[in-house]
């Protein structure tokens, strides 16, 4: 009961809809490492009409083995990456975990064994809020590009020379 009155009273004190991904290319690792932060009562409504489960509680402890899994799920429906050959990286759901208000959801690709452009879709909780922006900040070669990406305009290309 306290977590409802907590997740609706933080609603109010976030009238915009906005979730943030930071994507790291770790050359030297030959990796893609992804973590996105999402506000947990919207991702609430998202799982809940993603599962079907109307009374879903995502921070309730007795539910997060099935909050994890569908929360993998759901992750790996709304975001896709593509490399220069328009081929879809495999993401690897890590895990998530909560902090304050947020979740922090993180996803990995494994032996991206060079950079030259790559392709991101975000779609998280487009199908809740009309109005969601996803912002994605893509760090690579000592370089950051990013994108505001909304419904209607769920997809940015990447390119370094």
């Amino acid at each position: 009961m306290i977590t409802l009155a907590l997740i609706l009273f933080q609603s109010y004190l976030h009238p915009f809809h906005v979730s943030v991904s930071d994507i790291k290319y770790k050359e030297d690792q030959k990796v893609i490492q992804i973590s996105t932060r999402i506000f947990l009562d919207d991702l609430e409504l998202a799982l809940r009409a993603y599962t079907g489960n109307g009374n879903l509680d995502i921070v309730a402890e007795e539910s997060w083995d099935f909050v994890n899994e569908n929360l993998e799920r759901y992750l790996l429906d709304r975001m896709k990456l593509w490399d220069e050959k328009e081929r879809a990286y495999e993401l690897n759901y890590i895990g998530a975990e909560i902090e304050e208000d947020v979740m922090w959801c993180y996803i990995e690709i494994e032996k991206v064994k060079k950079l030259k452009q790559v392709k991101v879709r975000n779609s998280i909780l487009h199908e809740v809020w009309g109005d969601q922006e996803n912002l994605v900040h893509f760090r690579a070669f000592d370089d950051v590009h990013s994108a505001r990406l909304f419904e209607g305009k769920d997809t940015e290309v990447f390119e370094w020379e």
